[in-house]
Formats: C-alpha cells, structure tokens, sequence
C-alpha cells in the first residue's frame, strides 16, 4: 500500500469510530444487558444455522 492509501485507511478508521462513539452517546440504551443478551442469543442461532447450511453445502459437495 502505498502512502495515500494508508492516510485514508486511517482517516475512514478514524470517521467509524467517531460515528460509533456519536451513535452510543446518543443510545446508551444500546449497551444495556438486555439488548445484550438479545443480540448474542440471535447472533448465536444464525452462527448454529450458518454452520449447519456449510456442513451440508460440504456434504453435497463430496458425492
């Protein structure tokens, strides 16, 4: 990478982190233990379910 590459890598760095640090001053709600546990239990299902779609993509795959 050349130079202007990694300027602008860490200026869009930068931009994400202060939208994520506006976005949570403004919903703290969101880091509440409830939401929390909500979140993890449904990101937890769709990991169970993508896992189970690849193992039988894979064993499609091998017939």
């Amino acid at each position: 990478m050349d130079t202007l590459s990694k300027i602008a890598a860490v200026a869009f760095g930068a931009f994400l982190v202060f939208m994520l640090y506006r976005y949570l001053k403004a919903n703290p709600e969101s880091l509440s233990r409830e939401n929390l546990t909500k979140s993890f239990g449904s990101m937890g299902f769709l990991a169970l379910g993508l896992i189970v779609f690849i193992a039988v993509v894979v064993m499609l795959l091998r017939r």
